[in-house]
C-alpha cells in the first residue's frame, strides 16, 4: 500500500504587537506661541498687578491727605472762633448804671460819707469791695474821676496792729514801689485818697468811699 503524503498549509496567525499610542496631534490651524510671547504675557500680568496696587496706594494716600486737611481746617476754625470770642468778650461786658468802667473793673463813687468799716460793708452789699489800686495809672484815673465828687475817699487799705504793716483787704501788703502813703500813720489808720494822693486817716472819720467789682456779662 502506497503511503500517501498529505501536505497541509498551515496559516499561523502571528500575534500582532500592540501599537503604541501616538502623541496627540494639534489641529492643523492651531499655532504654537513662541516662548517670548508667554514671557511677555507674564510680564504684562505682573505689570497690571503692580498698577492696581499703585492705584490702591495712591487712593489711600489721597484719603489720608484729605482727612489731615479736614482736621487742620477744623482746628483753624476752632482757633478763629476762640479768637473771635475772645475779641468780642469785652464788648459783651458792661458795668451797672452809675458805675465807671476801667480795665477789668467797675468803679463806683459813693455819695454818702461814713466810717471805714461802714464803707466796707456798703460795698459788700453791692457785691463789691473797697477799691484796690493796682498802679499809678489807676491812681491817676481815680484822681480824674473823683473831681467834683468829694475830697476824701476810703479805699481798701488799712494799717494792721498785729504786724504793723499796711495791708489791702485781700491780704496783700502795700508795695511802696507801686503806691506811696503821704502822712503820719497811727495805730487806727485807714487809707483814703485826696487830690490823687493816698493818705492815712483815722478809721473813725467820715469820708466818701470807692467800691470796685469785676465786669459782668451783659444779659
Amino acid at each position: 500500500m502506497d503511503a500517501s503524503v498529505v501536505y497541509a498549509d498551515l496559516n499561523l496567525t502571528k500575534t500582532r504587537e500592540p501599537k503604541r499610542a501616538s502623541p496627540l496631534s494639534l489641529p492643523p490651524d492651531t499655532c504654537r506661541c513662541p516662548r517670548w510671547h508667554r514671557l511677555a504675557l507674564k510680564l504684562g500680568c505682573a505689570g497690571l498687578i503692580l498698577l492696581v496696587l499703585s492705584v490702591i496706594g495712591l487712593s489711600v494716600l489721597v484719603l489720608s491727605l484729605l482727612q489731615k486737611t479736614s482736621v487742620e481746617k477744623s482746628s483753624v476754625d476752632v482757633q478763629e472762633k476762640n479768637l473771635t470770642k475772645t475779641t468780642e468778650s469785652p464788648a459783651m461786658l458792661k458795668c451797672p448804671k452809675d458805675w465807671l468802667s476801667h480795665r477789668d473793673k467797675c468803679i463806683h463813687f459813693s455819695q454818702d460819707s461814713n466810717m471805714w468799716n461802714h464803707s466796707l460793708a456798703d460795698c459788700a452789699t453791692n457785691g463789691a469791695t473797697l477799691l484796690l489800686i493796682q498802679d499809678q495809672e489807676e491812681l491817676r484815673f481815680i484822681k480824674d474821676s473823683a473831681k467834683g465828687k468829694g475830697d476824701f475817699f476810703w479805699i481798701g487799705l488799712n494799717y494792721t496792729l498785729t504786724d504793723k504793716k499796711w495791708r489791702w483787704i485781700n491780704g496783700s501788703t502795700l508795695n511802696s514801689d507801686v503806691l506811696q502813703l503821704f502822712g503820719e500813720t497811727t495805730k487806727d489808720s485807714c487809707a483814703s485818697i485826696s487830690n490823687g494822693k493816698v493818705v492815712p486817716e483815722s478809721c473813725g472819720s467820715d469820708n466818701n468811699w470807692i467800691c470796685q467789682k469785676e465786669l459782668k456779662p451783659c444779659l
